[in-house]
């Protein structure tokens, strides 16, 4: 059982990896890619050391794709955690599953202060209705005039999910 996990691991894993990293698609929610792929890299690490494989050759194959798939995901945890701007994803407010005419969308924003020129990012991630584990990125503004993280403006208490609504048929729906 544990030779056909790890052929299965080493097969799998670096396909998930290049999904996620080279296209729009990746597992609904902002942390779940993350959490997902440090898993997945604890669970090939220990896999690739307990190395039940019987074929030499297969055994050297498969520790080298999953530690190799490992060492990548390490780096990037490394790299975004030395970006001076990894506070403001600690910041990410989300708006997830809104229906808007029969269609599902996550919706993420993103405070980043004056420096992006708005008041943060905002990207909407469309979610097919019979699969709402995956989720595919269709919309991206790094400089969104509205400030999905505050509820009150001026005194006056905002819907902010009626606004993500408004977004989505704006910039989706009627496009």
């Amino acid at each position: 059982m544990a030779r056909r996990i790890q052929i299965i691991l080493a097969f799998f894993f670096p396909i998930y990896l290049s999904i996620v990293l080279f296209t729009d698609v990746s597992l609904a929610g902002y942390w779940t890619d993350v959490i997902f792929s440090i898993v997945l890299s604890a669970l090939s690490i220990k896999l690739v050391l307990l190395n039940k494989i019987a074929k030499r050759w297969l055994s050297v194959l498969v520790g080298i794709v999953n530690l190799l798939c490992s060492l990548v995901v390490v780096i990037l945890l490394v790299l975004n955690l030395l970006n001076p701007f990894v506070i403001d994803t600690f910041k990410l407010r989300s708006f997830y599953y809104q229906s808007v005419d029969g269609r599902l969308f996550n919706a993420y924003f993103k405070p980043v202060g004056a420096y992006s020129g708005g008041y943060g990012n905002f990207w909407i991630s469309e979610v097919p209705k019979y699969f709402p584990i995956i989720e595919r990125k269709v919309y991206w503004d790094r400089t969104v005039r509205h400030d999905f993280g505050k509820d009150v403006f001026e005194g006056q208490p905002i819907d902010n999910k009626a606004a993500v609504c408004q977004c989505i048929k704006d910039n989706i729906i009627d496009k």
